[in-house]
């Protein structure tokens, strides 16, 4: 019919949270594990992406996050742990899935003491978001 319900009906469909765990993180923050990285980041960016309207992670959430982590350029250990609260602030705003994605986003900046590492967080954020609109987010 071309009124778009059909995929409209797939997009609110619910996925269940990712099972996201240390070492999954470990390996894709600390080591640069790029197979691990597409396991975990489409897991999450389709998670984030499903459900109804107002239990999805919006772009514009996290591509603020993006944004100032694109910003940084280089690895700067403080600008990264300002993000923590930054994203602690949105995630008491929002809650649902913002909070689900600040607890795994804070557990990576922790992972995160030098530059490659910091490239790898950056390389896992981006995966998210274009995963996250790969699956329909908005």
């Amino acid at each position: 019919m071309g009124d778009g319900r059909s995929l409209g009906y797939q997009r609110e469909q619910e996925v269940s949270a990712p099972e996201i765990t240390e070492e999954d993180l470990k390996v894709v923050i600390e080591k640069g594990n790029g197979e691990k990285l597409n396991d975990v980041t489409s897991r999450l960016g389709k998670y984030y992406a499903s459900g109804r309207r107002q239990e999805k992670l919006s772009s514009s959430q996290i591509r603020n996050v993006l944004d100032r982590i694109q910003r940084m350029g280089k690895y700067d250990n403080e600008k990264l742990q300002i993000l923590r609260p930054l994203l602690a602030y949105a995630a008491g705003r929002h809650g649902g899935k913002v909070k689900e994605l600040q607890k795994i986003v804070d557990q990576a900046i922790r992972k995160v003491n030098n530059e490659k590492s910091f490239e790898n967080f950056k390389n896992f954020f981006e995966a998210i978001v274009a995963y996250h609109r790969y699956y329909g987010g908005e």
